[in-house]
């Protein structure tokens, strides 16, 4: 059988898509192998990447590399043991432990253009009410008073309006998005994957994620960095420039029958062919790398490639403009004309033909089977309004990727480790052959009736030495048993102490020091160990801000992914936003519609005093009434210190502006209390000079005059009630 040769061009994208067969991809997953794995880029990346996690599970065995020390002249093994000793671990569970005590909180924001002006409609409505609330005549033209009703929100100042806009205001799309990322979230334990990418930035250098639908529901996946294939040419760390990227893996013959339908003569092909079709049977470290199968345990494991690649495609869209004249496309399906109203042209609405970026898949088994190939689907776009750029399933970072790589922390720390076990291995020969304490003893002073033997037992029963001194006739000078010592010498303190440099070292460059453990020395201050924990945490600072990165471009995704499977699986979300007060027969339509801005946050800032020294305020503010108790909850459950002072400030000054109205109010109280009781004297004193009088012609005079009174008050509320329906109609032409 002839093998398939190995390529390193892509076909031509630009070819209509009739011509893009099954041999067009097939293409273009060789393509991919020959720019990646056959110049032995991804096999070295695979290696470099499996040694560290060789060496944050400790199974890495450095007895080869160190075999010409634990041998001696005659080639015996000598009396030690090689053992990792392994810190590398420990670093690492520490730094993920400070992630999985973070408070993660996702919020979601509508991006598009109609959800903006939306949003100004919506700002304008409140401050109308406002203005309505303070100057609408509440007198009806009966002249009685009516009681309005209250709004929502009032806000006291335009900086109070603002910050509602952007921090608390949400639209029922929005809302309805909100809880639909919060319940996936907690559906699809998110926090373990999380924690899982975050090991795998720290060990290997780089996470990977894959959002796809798994029994009909939503799912984030972890993937595995030494298992993914990736366009190296890329510029910036979260490799968005990437042409491809495709993950594989080894599976039983059995699973790939079953799954993608292999018939005999397809699994005949796989069997006859042993990897010629590649890089003439390239090796990495004399190791076979991605043959098309493998026997492990005398069961036939097959090789199971899926890529994607960047692609381009011809489409009919549909181009209406909005009144402010910002220009929306729509993706027209094949079967769909897309009609254009005569409003929508006389603003500019139209159909025409575009080429469009799109996302290609293909799964190739063995060496040349080419299954499920074609577009993919439910791809996410980056945008409703100009839906031109398509987005991978897999999400991906590489903090401080340079010269086609990144260097993990395990990597940075693994010379030293090795250097450490090499240390130990030495401490273990020199404890191992090591002697005691001892000393000479002349055999020409042993006494002739005593054997040696005798002399032996009564050392180690009596401590007892017997000598001779006239045997001879010439008697020892000074002491005849010179002490001999062939224990430990000193030189395994200077291997100690070069291992706790070592420490040291490791420390340094994981950022993992004492301080940071919870290690106090009993003489260091409470300021010099703070001290020590935030500097070393600017270390893994840079890290940590990559995960934010690629959590909000990871759940970004996920929300795009799930608007465009919103259709289809809208059906379950149905009680979730029942809960929330959201109809979803209202915006079950709107959903898919529009651009949804993913923000994740992490209290990072709880490492600084400024989140104790907030909460303190807030505690004052509590016990001097100028806070609520509700409101302070609120205030202190905020991940966001920032946002939290803005809004204590916010409710600070609207304390003070209703101290400010209440006071107005009661002098208003008292000021119509003295009204009154000026127009209840005056009836007195009608009344009595009604009594006291006994002309009636000067009784008519009163009533005239009482008469004309009132005529002129009716006047004066008929004007005040005609100004204040001026005013009104002026605000209104105003807005």
């Amino acid at each position: 059988m002839s093998s398939v040769a190995i390529q390193s061009t892509f076909p031509n994208m630009w070819v209509p898509d009739s011509q893009k067969d099954e041999d067009y991809h097939k293409q273009a997953v060789l393509a991919i192998l020959g720019q990646t794995v056959s110049n032995g880029y991804i096999p070295n990346l695979y290696t470099a990447m499996d040694k560290s996690m060789n060496f944050y599970n400790g199974d890495y065995d450095l007895s080869k590399k160190f075999d010409f020390i634990q041998k001696d002249y005659n080639g015996r093994s000598l009396p030690a043991l090689w053992i990792n000793f392994n810190k590398i671990r420990n670093k690492i569970n520490l730094m993920e432990g400070e992630v999985a005590i973070q408070k993660l909180e996702v919020t979601c924001k509508t991006l598009n253009r109609d959800a903006q002006s939306r949003k100004m409609k919506k700002k304008a409505q409140i401050m109308a009410e406002k203005i309505m609330s303070m100057v609408m005549p509440q007198i009806d033209p009966m002249g009685e008073i009516i009681e309005t009703k209250e709004p929502s929100f009032i806000p006291y100042s335009e900086e109070e309006l603002e910050l509602y806009m952007k921090s608390s205001y949400k639209e029922p799309i929005e809302r309805a998005m909100d809880s639909i990322i919060r319940y996936e979230i907690e559906r699809d334990r998110y926090t373990q994957t999380r924690l899982s990418i975050w090991r795998d930035i720290l060990i290997t250098g780089r996470g990977i994620a894959k959002h796809e639908l798994k029994h009909g529901k939503p799912h984030i996946r972890r993937i595995d960095p030494r298992y993914v294939i990736v366009d190296p040419y890329v510029f910036d760390d979260s490799f968005s420039t990437a042409a491809f990227i495709g993950e594989w893996r080894y599976a039983p013959i059995t699973e790939v029958c079953d799954t993608y339908g292999l018939n005999m003569d397809e699994l005949s092909r796989i069997k006859s062919d042993q990897g010629s079709w590649m890089w003439s049977g390239y090796s990495q470290n004399g190791t076979n790398f991605l043959l098309p199968y493998i026997m492990i345990n005398n069961q036939l494991m097959c090789l199971v490639f899926y890529a994607e690649w960047r692609d381009i495609r011809q489409v009919k869209a549909k181009v209406t403009v909005d009144q402010y004249g910002g220009e929306h496309v729509k993706i027209l399906g094949k079967n769909e004309k897309g009609k254009i109203t005569e409003k929508e042209k006389e603003l500019g609405g139209r159909v025409e033909t575009r080429n469009v970026e799109t996302i290609r898949k293909a799964t190739m088994l063995g060496s040349n089977i080419v299954k499920e190939w074609g577009e993919a689907n439910n791809i996410v776009r980056d945008s409703v309004d100009n839906p031109i750029r398509a987005e991978y399933s897999y999400t991906i970072v590489s903090p401080q990727y340079i010269n086609f790589r990144s260097v993990s922390k395990v990597e940075e720390m693994s010379a030293l480790q090795e250097f450490k076990d090499l240390i130990m291995y030495t401490v273990q020969q020199e404890m191992s052959t090591a002697g005691r304490k001892g000393f000479v003893y002349d055999l020409r002073y042993k006494p002739d009736n005593l054997q040696l033997q005798d002399v032996m037992y009564y050392l180690k029963t009596a401590g007892i030495a017997f000598t001779s001194s006239g045997q001879e006739g010439v008697p020892p000078a000074g002491n005849p048993f010179p002490t001999i010592d062939t224990g430990i010498s000193n030189s395994i303190n200077l291997y100690l102490n070069l291992a706790g440099y070592i420490d040291v070292e490791i420390d340094k460059i994981s950022g993992i020091n004492d301080a940071r453990q919870g290690f106090q020395k009993d003489n260091s201050l409470v300021g010099v160990s703070q001290m020590a924990v935030m500097q070393s945490s600017l270390i893994t600072q840079p890290l940590n801000k990559s995960l934010e990165i690629f959590e909000n471009e990871l759940l970004q995704k996920y929300a795009n992914y799930i608007k465009t499977i919103f259709p289809f699986i809208k059906d379950q979300y149905e009680p979730i936003l029942s809960e929330i007060g959201v109809d979803l027969l209202e915006i079950d339509e709107d959903i898919p519609l529009q651009d949804y801005g993913i923000f994740v946050r992490v209290n990072s800032d709880d490492i600084m005093n400024n989140r104790q020294r907030f909460e303190s305020i807030v505690m004052a503010a509590v016990q001097s009434n100028s806070v609520s108790l509700a409101d302070a909850m609120v205030l202190l459950y905020n991940p966001d210190t920032k946002e939290a002072v803005k809004k204590f400030l916010a409710l600070t000054d609207r304390k003070s502006a209703q101290s400010q109205q209440m006071q107005e109010q009661q002098m208003a109280m008292q000021q119509q209390l003295s009204q009154q009781q000026i127009l209840g004297d005056t009836e007195k004193q009608i009344q009595v000079d009604r009594a006291r009088s006994e002309n009636k012609g000067q009784l008519q005079v009163l009533r005239e005059e009482l008469k004309n009174r009132t005529m002129e008050q009716q006047t004066q509320l008929d004007m005040l009630k005609k100004e204040q329906e001026q005013n009104f109609n002026l605000i209104m032409e105003a807005l």
